[in-house]
């Protein structure tokens, strides 16, 4: 697909797990490619100054900055969200990508992951998007990604039930935030995943995808770029009329549930 190289000129926009080999990485270099000033982070400090050095050599003349947070920590959030206002100016696209899927049974699943898992995947994005909103209001406007699952929709995918319960709960964060941003020109949608190759989690558990793959009527699993492609989309203008909702990109997957 082509890409528009101008369609984000002058924004900033930041993309929370975006140092990783899967899907914030592609997401952050999709809005590079369509001149966004990106703000690359993630928890791993060096692989986010190496992502980011790597994007911006890609794509000469687009400002990249790569900071390191840990998506769970309001304090490093406050932090982050600061050093972009000033260095870059208000956050005007956010990809809440950042997620823990601590997989487990219900009956002895330890208390420390359901703890740590709901600040990663619930409490940092309502936090970021609480920090990010008010700038967004001052500033005329922006979009909001935030990247979720049918998870919730089945009661997780076979001992995913902390998974599920967070992206259920960051759902319900989306159509909060399209009501109470619309009025201010912010708009908040979801990009629904199944499986996504290419991610550590699919790699690390190869037969969810197989046993998923059955039950996709297009056959085939949707990529990390179709993905950033959508969020694409739903970031810019050609959304415009387009907020609150939740986009499932799973080859058809969520029919079958």
């Amino acid at each position: 697909m082509q890409v528009d190289p101008s369609e984000f000129a002058g924004r900033v926009a930041l993309v929370t797990a975006a140092a990783g080999r899967g899907l914030g990485q592609a997401v952050a270099r999709r809005l590079a490619a369509g001149g966004a000033r990106v703000v690359v982070t993630d928890i791993h400090a060096r692989r986010t100054r190496e992502i980011a050095e790597a994007i911006a050599r890609d794509h000469p003349g687009t400002e990249v900055l790569g900071l390191p947070l840990d998506a769970g920590d309001r304090a490093a959030i406050d932090s982050v969200v600061d050093t972009v206002r000033q260095r870059l100016g208000p956050v005007q696209i956010l990809v809440n990508n950042a997620a823990l899927n601590v997989v487990g049974p219900i009956f002895d699943y330890e208390p420390a992951d359901w703890d740590r898992s709901l600040a990663v995947n619930l409490s940092g994005p309502w936090y970021l998007c609480r920090a990010v909103m008010r700038l967004m209001r001052d500033a005329g406007g922006g979009a909001i990604v935030n990247i979720s699952s049918y998870a919730p929709d089945v009661g997780g995918f076979g001992r995913e039930g902390a998974y599920a319960i967070t992206k259920g709960g960051l759902n319900v964060l989306t159509r909060s935030c399209a009501h109470e941003g619309g009025p201010h020109g912010i708009r908040c949608n979801t990009v629904s995943m199944g499986v996504v190759t290419g991610t550590k989690f699919i790699d690390d558990n190869p037969e969810i995808a197989e046993r998923l793959l059955r039950e996709t009527p297009l056959g085939e699993h949707a990529t990390a770029d179709s993905v950033a492609e959508t969020v694409a989309f739903l970031a810019s203008d050609r959304s415009r009329h387009i907020t609150g909702e939740i986009v499932n990109v799973a080859s058809g997957a969520y029919m079958r549930n």
